[in-house]
């Protein structure tokens, strides 16, 4: 009886299982690749964050000019050898960035790189006193020179020197990280001759192998003959340009792939510079990127070594979110997406003709209690969602975290407009958390309507760096034809309502569903391109995605945004 019971009970469930909705295998993501940006408020503080990141501690610190390229070259890989980081100086000052990351490292020893032309002897009196062996300072006549005696940290039988031009630093850049995790030095020459003191080092080290970066306009061909008199093994990186030396450089070194990759600008010099050290600890090549794109090979070549966890190093004017997003799209599970044109008015439920996908999207007008952990979940399990968010919520306390959050995870979240007040557009009245901004007595005017949407989208461009337009939802889904024309008026023609609702709004104590229901009702009725309505200020809604999310990817959907969803119809 109790095996017949079972065989019921197995066929029924099985029964039941065929009547969801079915869905396409999901396309291979990392859930748990992670994007982090170190970044300060220059190219000092920045140097302090890199540092501050992979080194709890370091018995030696490297002190390079943040003005100038030369002497950081080669001091990143020496650093790494010695196990410290690299950190920026003025001529004649510390900046308190550095000041503090070096009394928080607490060295034995400061390496200044670079004579008192770059480095004061006031500011290496000043930085002695941060440590207790002091600050040797170490230079030559030129930066030709200087690197040679920087070089010196590494033994006779070395196997391996990297030579880089000393006129430019962009071969350098991915080449120092290569040279650190090989424990090789870096050297630098001019173009069309070896400087007397590179030659005098390469005699003393004797390598058995030579790396040249960059094409023979950089490194010339009578440079390359003059190093083979040293060893026959010789070999040459370069591509067409700086990015594609940078990608020659990380599949040369890391044929295998990494776990961790930095990317880092490759208009400017500081930020991969100071990142050397960090890259050579977790064995991760820096590849080169423009401000607003990645080229179509370096992402090939992100994709290849398919790293865990991608490193941006620099502020957004240094590394935009379209990076960002090119890394999340390489790598991830789901892309925040690009949104599309205004265009012609539309109004959406669900999104026809997506594929494996649903668009998990957060109203953020009212209840915020739960919101900033909500969003450090999505962030954690690599979800992406549309938020759509009042502009009065937004200038809230946990409204602004919540902002910040999607201003850091741009591949992530995408910001859409709920209007300012969260007033029924239609009807009249509403409003959260007050009703007295809201018009009441008949359906508001078009010049309140244009309103809502203009105030709110000034707040949120503002907060988040991205523009809410052309994407909103009206409160309570309160819409028709007079509403969609004012909105459309001021930019907003593509109108999202839902497929499947939550109801996450409501407790539980007045009959609201429980976070079991809520995953149930999602996972059950969720098709390709539903669009689900959440709160951020839901009650059971963060229990409801622990067990939800898993659920949905079992069942091949990629969660994302509503931009996704249309970049793939």
């Amino acid at each position: 009886m109790l095996r017949r019971r079972v065989l019921t009970t197995m066929a029924i469930l099985g029964l039941l299982l065929t009547l969801l909705p079915t869905a396409p295998t999901m396309a291979a993501g990392n859930t748990a690749f992670k994007l982090e940006r170190l970044a300060g408020a220059d190219r000092y503080a920045t140097a302090a964050a890199i540092s501050r990141r992979f080194f709890a501690s370091a018995g030696t610190v490297f002190v390079a000019t943040g003005a100038g390229f030369p002497d950081g070259l080669a001091a990143g890989p020496a650093a790494a050898k010695l196990g410290g980081p690299v950190l920026f100086v003025t001529q004649n000052s510390v900046p308190a960035a550095t000041r503090t990351e070096i009394s928080r490292l607490r060295p034995q020893k400061i390496y200044v790189i670079g004579g008192t032309g770059v480095i004061s002897e006031t500011v290496r009196g000043q930085l002695a006193g941060l440590a207790p062996q002091g600050a040797e300072r170490v230079s030559g006549a030129d930066r030709y020179d200087t690197a040679a005696a920087v070089s010196g940290f590494f033994a006779a039988g070395t196997g391996t020197v990297y030579i880089a031009t000393g006129t430019s630093f962009p071969d350098a850049l991915s080449g120092g990280a290569a040279a650190a995790a090989q424990g090789a030095p870096m050297m630098l020459t001019r173009p069309n001759a070896l400087p007397p003191s590179v030659r005098a080092q390469l005699a003393r080290i004797g390598p058995s192998r030579i790396v040249i970066l960059g094409g023979t306009g950089a490194v010339g061909t009578a440079v390359e003959a003059e190093l083979r008199t040293f060893t026959s093994n010789v070999v040459r990186y370069s591509g067409a340009d700086r990015y594609e030396t940078a990608n020659a450089v990380s599949r040369a070194t890391y044929p295998s792939g990494a776990s961790k990759a930095f990317i880092a600008t490759g208009l400017s010099y500081p930020d991969a510079l100071a990142a050397v050290p960090a890259a050579a600890l977790v064995r991760g090549p820096i590849l080169l990127a423009k401000p607003g794109a990645v080229s179509p090979s370096s992402e090939t070549e992100l994709a290849r070594l398919n790293p865990g966890t991608v490193f941006m190093l620099g502020g957004e004017g240094a590394l935009g979110a379209a990076v960002a997003k090119s890394a999340q799209r390489t790598l991830g599970p789901c892309w925040s997406g690009n949104k599309v044109a205004a265009g012609a008015q539309q109004t959406f439920r669900i999104i026809p003709n997506a594929g494996p996908e649903v668009a998990l999207t957060f109203d953020m007008g009212g209840r915020m209690d739960p919101a900033v952990d909500i969003m450090n979940f999505l962030v954690a399990n690599q979800v992406c969602a549309t938020i759509f968010a009042t502009g009065v919520m937004a200038e809230t306390p946990q409204g602004e975290q919540v902002m910040a959050i999607i201003r850091a995870h741009p591949e992530l979240f995408e910001i859409a407009n709920h209007t300012m007040y969260h007033c029924d557009l239609a009807r009249g009245g509403g409003g959260s958390p007050s009703t007295q901004p809201c018009q009441t007595g008949g359906p508001p005017s078009a010049a309140f309507i244009r309103r809502e949407m203009t105030d709110a989208d000034a707040i949120l461009r503002a907060a988040t760096g991205q523009s809410p337009a052309p994407y909103w939802r009206p409160p309570f889904g309160s819409v028709n034809a007079s509403v969609l024309n004012a909105v459309a008026s001021v930019g907003y023609t593509k109108t999202f309502l839902w497929d499947i609702d939550s109801i996450d709004w409501k407790p539980i104590s007045e009959g609201g569903p429980t976070a079991a229901q809520i995953s149930s009702k999602v996972v059950t009725n969720a098709v390709n391109g539903s669009d689900v309505l959440f709160h951020l200020g839901g009650y059971e809604t963060l229990a409801a995605l622990r067990q939800m999310v898993p659920a949905l990817r079992d069942r091949g959907f990629s969660l994302t945004t509503i931009s996704d969803l249309l970049d793939g119809r």
